[in-house]
């Protein structure tokens, strides 16, 4: 919020900042400007959390998930708009949700549906997983793309990237047997695991 707005508008008039107290939130701040007990993360569902929490749908959640699943199941249908982002060409790229979440605080501040704002946060992740591998295609020629991860589970999101990704010509590949999130981590480590132990035991993997 502070990098997105700006420290001087960081107190915007949004839903999150009344579940939140005062004392708390200078605590927090201080963590963020000093780096204290903070870690960075590249994750997309840290994303969904932050926008379901701007959006006033949930601020704290109890298992993995919790904040997506309800942003999801509030998505409006039949919406095709989006927010602006940008993805930076220096190595390694960076996609920037920051004129995103500006827009998101803005549409919270007059008051848009909430399934407005879903469905555009959805449709602005979708954007931007064709854009970059539209650009992976023009740099490497690739044209087979594989959807992994707990955040495809989210049916909306995946709905959408795949219908733009084969609009756009690609082959796209999806979980069957084996399911985006986490328990295809542990899968491929007990497969990866195994292997291992009969290479070390001389049997024939």
């Amino acid at each position: 919020m502070t990098d997105a707005l700006g420290a001087q508008h960081a107190d915007a008039d949004l839903p999150l900042w009344a579940a939140v107290p005062g004392t708390r939130l200078n605590v927090v701040r201080a963590m963020i400007q000093r780096r204290v007990n903070t870690v960075q993360t590249s994750s997309c569902g840290r994303l969904f959390d932050a926008v379901a929490s701007i959006a006033g749908l949930r601020h704290e959640v109890s298992f993995e998930g919790q904040a997506a699943i309800l942003l999801e199941s509030v998505a409006e249908d039949g919406l095709d708009k989006r927010y602006p982002f940008e993805i930076g060409t220096a190595e390694p790229w960076q996609i920037d949700m920051r004129p995103a979440i500006r827009e998101i605080v803005a549409d919270v501040q007059r008051r848009a549906p909430i399934g407005a704002i879903s469905a555009m946060f959805h449709n602005t992740v979708a954007a931007v997983i064709v854009q970059v591998c539209e650009t992976l295609r023009r740099s490497d020629g690739l044209n087979r793309v594989c959807l992994s991860g707990g955040t495809f589970q989210n049916m909306y999101l995946l709905t959408r990237a795949v219908a733009n990704l084969r609009a756009m010509g690609f082959d796209v590949f999806l979980h069957a047997r084996v399911p985006p999130n986490d328990g295809g981590i542990s899968l491929g480590q007990a497969v990866i695991g195994d292997y291992r132990f009969r290479l070390r035991s001389g049997a024939r993997a």
